[in-house]
């Protein structure tokens, strides 16, 4: 080897405190992309640390930006301090996540147009939107046999007018079955409320104080009571629609599906209603398969057996009475379902269990299986997947509220 070579390959190395820290830092930083991009690509995992940051990073449009922002810096530094290692990893890191971020736009752009639905981008990115509507907090729809008030929120519609009444939308909160609270989505409230919509925003009882059947037993407590109460709240009857996210979805359904079943009754003497029409934001219709079949299995089964009491070996009869497909029939409630394909917590595998029973049996139904979209991908309201919901759930309840 001679001294040109030698030069050349002892220019790489690193010299002084500042080369090394950035060749550090690269190398940190390349390890936990390389980990990160493996949990954006292959959604599964939850609770694992990474498996989360790569929920964040789908569901949330600027997350990938900040971490590119930083790469960026550290590029910048390793450039004007010659860290050559530094700078030749960090080239790549900006690269590919320019495509992490830039992919599932492209995606969902072109997923909405086939869709034939306008989907705005600087409100990907720059849209905020405020909670500004009124609502009445923690009015107590029922008392169960052994003391506990049943509590929900009412947002009004806007331009509440005595001389019509107005569509309901009864909604459900997700967390699992075992956690969350009403007021989870204030947005989607207060953009029901703005369309004419009134909105009865549902508290139920979850483990360790709830058994299996309380829950939806439940959220037909409170459809009954918003019918008797109607002329209170200026709201047609016949069109009470139920709307759910995640566990909030399954009840919705179930509670829609298996309306009058005496397999699971109401928590407290309210009478049967029809349900006009369901809501399902990437809520599991097959309890058994989807503890069976789940990409963060550690979670979901943990969940499941505190809300059921068990698994499906123990409790079969439970996980089949508690799967809305259980109940579908000619006259189960027109339905929409958004699901995202990168949903880590339910597969697509339950959407289209869904889909193929609801054909079957002849029901109006839509399915929509957004690209690259995770599990509460309209948490962040302006995204480009929550912007697709909302128009999507906007024509699906105006089809159905005539």
């Amino acid at each position: 080897m001679d001294m040109g070579q030698l030069k050349q390959l002892t220019s790489w190395r690193p010299r002084g405190f500042i080369q090394w820290l950035l060749t550090v830092l690269a190398v940190v930083t390349f390890s936990f992309i390389f980990i990160l991009t493996y949990y954006i690509w292959n959604p599964v995992g939850l609770p694992n640390i990474m498996s989360l940051l790569g929920a964040i990073a789908l569901v949330m449009p600027t997350f990938l930006l900040s971490i590119n922002v930083v790469v960026l810096i550290l590029l910048g530094l390793a450039v004007w301090k010659k860290a050559l290692i530094a700078w030749s990893i960090l080239i790549p890191l900006v690269l590919l996540l320019s495509f992490l971020t830039v992919e599932p736009i492209i995606k969902m752009l072109n997923y909405a147009k086939n869709e034939n639905v306008s989907i705005s981008l600087s409100s990907h990115f720059f849209g905020k939107t405020e909670i500004t509507s009124k609502f009445t907090q923690d009015v107590v729809y029922g008392t169960t046999p052994d003391g506990v008030e049943l509590k929900l929120d009412v947002w009004p519609a806007h331009g509440d007018s005595k001389e019509s009444l107005h569509p309901a939308v009864v909604k459900v909160h997700g967390g699992g079955w075992v956690s969350g609270n009403r007021g989870n989505t204030p947005n989607w409230n207060q953009w029901l409320s703005e369309l004419g919509y009134t909105v009865f925003d549902v508290e139920y009882r979850m483990p360790p104080h709830a058994g299996w059947k309380d829950e939806v037993a439940d959220v037909k407590s409170a459809i009954g009571w918003i019918a008797e109460h109607a002329d209170a709240y200026n709201i047609d009857p016949e069109k009470i629609n139920l709307m759910g996210d995640s566990a909030g979805g399954n009840l919705a359904m179930l509670a829609a599906y298996s309306m009058g079943d005496i397999k699971l009754p109401p928590s407290t003497n309210v009478p049967s209603v029809h349900v006009n029409s369901v809501i399902n934001l990437y809520g599991p219709v097959d309890m058994t398969e989807f503890y069976k079949n789940d990409p963060s299995p550690d979670y979901v089964q943990s969940v499941m057996e505190q809300y059921i009491g068990g698994t499906p070996s123990q409790f079969p009869d439970r996980y089949k009475i508690l799967s809305p497909i259980s109940y579908i029939q000619e006259n189960t409630p027109p339905t929409i379902t958004l699901l995202g394909t990168s949903d880590r917590i339910v597969p697509e595998e339950q959407a289209e269990i869904l889909n193929r029973k609801l054909k079957e049996n002849n029901v109006p139904h839509e399915l929509y299986l957004l690209p690259r979209a995770d599990h509460v991908f309209d948490a962040v309201p302006d995204s480009l997947s929550a912007q697709f919901a909302y128009e999507k759930v906007k024509a699906f309840l105006q089809k159905n509220n005539k």
